[in-house]
């Protein structure tokens, strides 16, 4: 059989129809992970969350993150616990939802303890949320497990 310009062709064309279709299959298999379920419908209330980030500035700081052997701990300055009617923590990990882990936090909780064994190394961000007087506030904090 002769090659020809014609033949080069035709098999540039079925090798590349063939890589198409690879990472089409490859594309299809891959996770989706949005950081909230209804991460269209915080996009368009986000101007609420404006309001939410600028009344919880003086909070930032309001946390002690320890990283021992065996526990990972949360303490919570005593006069923000004061002020907490109810709220959620959350340790989110960025790369895998699945790994994410939600405690509810009572009134007046100061510390916060997390097994070790419940996580795994690497990168996560602490999200604080809690509600005071009818208002909501909200602290985001990356953190690393090691």
């Amino acid at each position: 059989m002769k090659f020809n310009w014609g033949t080069g062709i035709f098999i540039f064309l079925i090798l590349f129809l063939l890589a198409c279709t690879v990472f089409m299959i490859f594309a299809a298999r891959q996770g989706i992970n949005l950081v909230h379920k209804d991460y269209y419908e915080k996009g368009v209330n986000y101007t609420e969350q404006m309001e939410i980030d600028a009344r919880s500035v003086e909070y930032k700081n309001a946390f002690k993150i320890t990283n021992t052997d065996k526990q990972f701990i949360v303490d919570i300055e005593n006069s923000l616990s004061l002020k907490i009617d109810s709220g959620n923590l959350i340790l989110f990990r960025p790369s895998n939802s699945k790994l994410d882990i939600l405690l509810t936090v009572e009134q007046q909780t100061q510390q916060i303890t997390f097994k070790k064994e419940d996580l795994i190394n690497g990168r996560y961000i602490l999200k604080f949320y809690w509600y005071s007087e009818g208002l909501k506030y909200e602290v985001r904090q990356p953190v690393n497990v090691q």
